[in-house]
C-alpha cells in the first residue's frame, strides 16, 4: 500500500480549479443568477472525479478527497445542493460496492446532520473562524472513516495503514483550507467593492446636503407660514382649505426629505455617545408609531428583553428604529402586523423588525441602501440610507430576509455593553 502523490495532486486540482474558474467568470450576470445550479453541477462532477481517481488501499476500501466537495456543496451551494451531492455519492458508492462503503455512509450521515444544524451560524462567522472550523470538522470526519473501518470491518491498524490514513486526513485538511480561503477572500473582496461604491454615492449625497439643504429649508419655512395664515382666512371655502392643507402636507414631506439629507451630511465623530437602554428606546419608538399603525390598519407589537444596552447616540438610534418600523407599517398588508423584538444573543443585542407585507425580490434586497432607490411609490430611499449609516456608526451589522407576498424581516446586531 502506498499514497499515490500523483492521484492526490490531481484530485486537489480538480477540487480547486472550478472555484478559481467561478471567480474568473462571476462578472457574467447569468452565472451569478444561476450560482446554486453551478455549484451543484461542479461539486457533483468533482466528487465523481475524486471517486474515479480514488486510491485503493484494500478490497472495497478507497481514499479520496470526496469530503471536500461534499462540504463545500453544503456550505456554499446550500442545503439543496448538499443533499443532491450526498445522494449522488451514496448511489455511486453503492454501485462500486465493497466493505468500505458502510463506514463512509455512517460518517457522511453524521456530517450532514452537523452541517444542517450549524450552517446558518457558519455563514455569520469571520473568515478565520470559518477556516478553523472547516479544517477541524473535516479532520474529525476524515479520521472517523478509518476508525469506523477498523472497528466495523475488524481489520488491524498496521503502521503502513496508519501513515496512509494520516496522509489522507492531512490532504483533506489542506485542500479544504485552500478552498475556503479562496471562497472567503473573493467574497470579502466583492463585499468591499460594493461598500466602496455605496460610500462614494453617500459622499456625493452628503456634499449636496451640506451645500443645498439649508438654503432650501429657509424659503420653505416662510412659504409654510404664509400658507398657514391663508388657511385661517374666512374668505376661502372648504375645498380651498383642503387644497392648502395638501400643500402643507407636501411641504412637510419635503422638509422630512431635507432632514434625511442633513443626516447624511453629519460627521459621526462629533456625536456624543452614551449607554442606551434599547428596551426603553424600542418601546418608546413603538408607542410613537402606534397611532400611525392604527391609521394604516396595522397591528404593531413589541417583545423586548431586559438589560439590553449598547453604546450610541440617543436621537440617532431612535431615528433609525422609527425609520425601520415606519417602513414596516407602510409595507404591511391591510389588517396585517409589524413585530418588533429585542433579545440578547452571544453578547450582542439583536433587534428584529418584521412585517407581513409584499416582501422583496433578491434584486430589490441587493439595492437596499442605494441613493434614490425605494420600493415605495413616493419613496426616496434616503430614510433607509440614513438608517444604515447610523447602524454603521454604532458598529452594528444588519441583514434582511424577505420573500415575496410573505413579508420582510430586518435584523440588526449591536455589541452589548454593561450599564454600570
Amino acid at each position: 500500500m502506498e499514497l499515490h502523490s500523483d492521484h492526490i495532486l490531481l484530485q486537489m486540482l480538480m477540487v480547486l480549479f472550478p472555484i478559481i474558474l467561478h471567480q474568473a467568470l462571476l462578472n457574467n450576470r447569468k452565472l451569478e443568477e444561476k450560482e446554486s445550479f453551478y455549484w451543484g453541477m461542479v461539486f457533483t462532477v468533482t466528487m465523481g472525479l475524486c471517486l474515479a481517481f480514488a486510491i485503493k488501499i484494500d478490497d472495497g476500501v478507497f481514499l479520496d478527497l470526496r469530503m471536500v466537495p461534499w462540504f463545500l456543496g453544503f456550505i456554499y451551494g446550500g442545503k439543496a445542493v448538499g443533499i443532491f451531492v450526498t445522494t449522488f455519492y451514496v448511489v455511486v458508492r453503492f454501485f462500486v460496492g465493497g466493505d468500505g462503503m458502510i463506514p463512509a455512509f455512517i460518517v457522511l450521515l453524521l456530517g450532514s446532520l452537523v452541517i444542517w444544524r450549524f450552517r446558518s451560524y457558519y455563514l455569520k462567522w469571520e473568515r478565520k473562524k470559518k477556516i478553523l472550523f472547516s479544517i477541524l470538522f473535516l479532520i474529525i470526519l476524515s479520521s472517523l472513516i478509518p476508525v469506523f473501518g477498523t472497528i466495523l470491518l475488524d481489520k488491524s491498524l498496521t503502521t503502513s495503514r496508519l501513515f496512509i490514513n494520516i496522509g489522507f486526513v492531512t490532504t483533506n485538511a489542506i485542500t479544504l483550507w485552500l478552498a475556503v480561503h479562496l471562497m472567503e477572500s473573493y467574497q470579502e473582496k466583492q463585499d468591499l467593492v460594493k461598500e466602496i461604491q455605496k460610500n462614494e454615492k453617500l459622499q456625493v449625497v452628503g456634499q449636496v446636503a451640506a451645500s443645498v439643504a439649508h438654503e432650501i429649508r429657509n424659503p420653505m419655512t416662510s412659504v409654510r407660514g404664509f400658507i398657514q395664515l391663508l388657511s385661517a382666512s374666512k374668505n376661502i371655502n372648504i375645498n380651498e382649505k383642503n387644497q392648502l392643507q395638501l400643500c402643507l402636507d407636501e411641504l412637510d414631506r419635503a422638509n422630512a426629505i431635507i432632514s434625511d439629507y442633513l443626516s447624511l451630511g453629519k460627521n459621526p465623530e462629533l456625536e456624543q455617545h452614551a449607554v442606551l437602554d434599547i428596551t426603553k428606546l424600542a418601546t418608546r419608538s413603538v408607542d410613537t408609531l402606534t397611532s400611525y399603525a392604527t391609521i394604516n390598519g396595522v397591528n404593531i407589537t413589541i417583545d423586548a428583553c431586559v438589560n439590553a444596552y449598547v453604546m450610541g447616540n440617543n436621537g440617532r438610534f431612535q431615528q433609525m428604529l422609527v425609520n425601520l418600523i415606519k417602513n414596516g407599517i407602510e409595507a404591511a398588508r391591510p389588517n396585517g402586523y409589524v413585530k418588533v423584538k429585542v433579545s440578547m444573543i452571544d453578547q450582542q443585542v439583536e433587534i428584529i423588525v418584521e412585517d407581513d407585507g409584499v416582501g422583496m425580490t433578491p434584486q430589490q434586497m441587493e439595492n437596499i441602501g442605494l441613493p434614490y432607490y425605494s420600493t415605495k411609490e413616493k419613496g426616496t430611499g434616503l430614510g433607509l440610507m440614513v438608517t444604515l449609516q447610523i447602524i454603521k456608526e454604532m458598529n452594528g451589522i444588519w441583514n434582511v430576509s424577505s420573500q415575496q407576498n410573505k413579508g420582510t424581516a430586518f435584523k440588526i446586531y449591536f455589541p452589548s455593553v454593561k450599564n454600570e
